[in-house]
């Protein structure tokens, strides 16, 4: 977490999130990426993930590889942290069916 300019949620299940200045807080991951909800991905599969008591943290970074066995994208689903998806600009693109 890094302070924010504009304060706005920082995790979506638990709202803002300050330091102990009082100062917003926001996702210090990296900038450009896509995110989704995990459940509207198909085909990836859970690579090294750092492990947490209910889920993966995006501790390690990217942990998602597609079927090519390419690291895509970074999850997070522990219960204490967003559930969300984080596409790689660097590695994917959007491309109509």
């Amino acid at each position: 977490m890094v302070v924010a300019e504009v304060p706005g949620p920082a995790m979506p299940r638990r709202g803002m999130m300050s330091n102990v200045h009082g100062q917003p807080l926001v996702s210090q991951g990296p900038r450009g990426n896509i995110v989704i909800n995990p459940d509207d991905a198909r085909g990836l599969k859970l690579q090294h993930a750092s492990a947490a008591c209910c889920g993966a943290t995006p501790d390690g970074g990217m942990n998602q590889m597609c079927a090519c066995g390419s690291l895509v994208a970074t999850l997070s689903s522990d219960c204490c942290l967003p559930y969300e998806l984080h596409l790689s600009a660097g590695h994917v693109r959007a491309v109509r069916p």
